[in-house]
């Protein structure tokens, strides 16, 4: 009992690689554990440059004799490495919420207050702050944001009266940075837009696929199950009197089960392609067995595979539609070949399939050999029949040899 227990709460609790995730240094780095070294410096390439930020930090505290002083300067040192460390954990929102807003407030407080009212050398703190700007913000909110900052920063050093070259020297890199970072974050936006359109468009290909699957096993498996509930049918009625014919009966539902075990394995590999002579021979053994008289037309010409494949779904369909629904004691199917087309005509005399029409859709079956004809740029009509029955026609264009 106690070890079902311990494997409940294992299946229970997060894997570690999760929890680790969860933790300060994952959300730093944005990384996971067991990525390769490469990434997680990658991450930790803009962490890095806070170094800087110790150069006036301990100039400010060699030539503060008060001790307030020197630490009201580390204290605000801090904040401002660790409100920056939080603004660029946070730039992933597509919309800067109130945190972010707040964290930059501060970043530029702090600049401007270490500046104007300590020492030049925090001019450097500009420099960090538009970088948060521009990878926090989205356009063209980040394009003004980097202006305001540098409009500030030299604000800040005219106050305490610094040289030409000290602002020229902090706000020219706070500027150009700026504008290459908003370089860095449009790239870095169109990129994240371009994983998106990808992962959708893999969403789109497997959902197109399972369709696909679907819409074959629909019709490999409607006709041959449809001639294995007739076969049994019959010989479920002829085993008494005529064993014989019944057991003929038997033996073709078991060719039957077997073609269609043989057609889904080829359908799940993705290899099958139905030819037209073995549809129209199952489409007549199919029609006779629900007792249906067939007349075939077929002339003889080879068809390119994929043309040849389509009019066989057509025999196959039309076939099926016409056992499961027409009630009607004729079918003929004619296969046609002229100069620039092709195809295939299913009609039986039964009422019109009068169920299909009920039901206010012409079936999966249909619907699927639509999308194929469509492929191929052909036309299908299915419908009642003008002299009665239902007509199932598709014409397919054929190119020049």
């Amino acid at each position: 009992m106690s070890q079902s227990a311990g494997t409940e709460s294992d299946r229970e609790r997060p894997p570690a690689r999760d929890r680790a995730a969860d933790t300060i240094v994952g959300r730093l780095t944005d990384a996971r554990l067991g990525d390769p070294p490469r990434t997680v410096v990658g991450r930790m390439r803009m962490f890095i440059w806070l170094m800087f930020i110790a150069i006036p930090l301990v100039d400010a505290v060699n030539s503060h004799n008060n001790g307030v002083a020197k630490a009201v300067t580390i204290v605000a040192a801090i904040a401002f490495v660790a409100v920056f460390v939080a603004a660029a954990v946070r730039r992933d929102k597509p919309l800067p919420d109130a945190d972010t807003l707040r964290s930059v407030g501060t970043l530029l407080v702090i600049s401007v207050a270490l500046t104007a009212l300590d020492r030049q050398g925090w001019g450097t703190l500009f420099i960090f702050t538009v970088v948060a700007i521009a990878m926090c913000f989205r356009s063209p909110l980040n394009f003004y944001g980097v202006l305001l900052c540098t409009a500030l920063c030299v604000g800040s050093l005219v106050a305490i009266d610094a040289s030409a070259g000290a602002i020229f020297g902090f706000a020219t890199p706070t500027l150009g940075i700026g504008t290459l970072m908003l370089v860095v974050a449009d790239l870095r936006a169109r990129n994240l837009e371009l994983h998106a359109a990808r992962a959708e468009l893999a969403r789109l290909a497997v959902a197109d696929e399972r369709a696909r699957f679907a819409r074959d096993l629909h019709d490999l498996l409607g006709h041959s199950l449809s001639v294995i509930a007739l076969k049994a049918e019959l010989a479920g009625r002829l085993l008494r009197e005529e064993p014989a014919e019944a057991a003929g009966h038997v033996s073709e539902i078991e060719q039957v089960a077997r073609g269609a075990l043989t057609e889904v394995r080829e359908a799940v590999s993705g290899y099958r392609q139905p030819t037209l002579d073995d549809e129209i021979a199952g489409a007549k053994m199919a029609l006779s067995a629900a007792g249906i008289q067939a007349r075939v037309e077929r002339p003889a010409v080879n068809f390119d595979p994929a043309i040849e494949a389509v009019l066989a779904w057509t025999v196959r369909e039309g076939a099926t539609n016409v056992i499961r629904h027409s009630g009607a004691g004729r079918c003929s199917v004619k296969v046609t070949a002229g100069l620039g087309e092709a195809g295939v005509e299913v009609v039986d005399d039964g009422p019109g399939c009068a169920d299909i029409a009920a039901n206010g859709h012409n079936g999966h079956g249909l619907e699927g050999l639509r999308e194929r004809v469509a492929r191929l740029h052909g036309q299908i009509e299915a419908g009642t029949d003008a002299a009665g029955g239902y007509r199932l026609a598709v014409r397919v264009p054929v190119p020049a040899p």
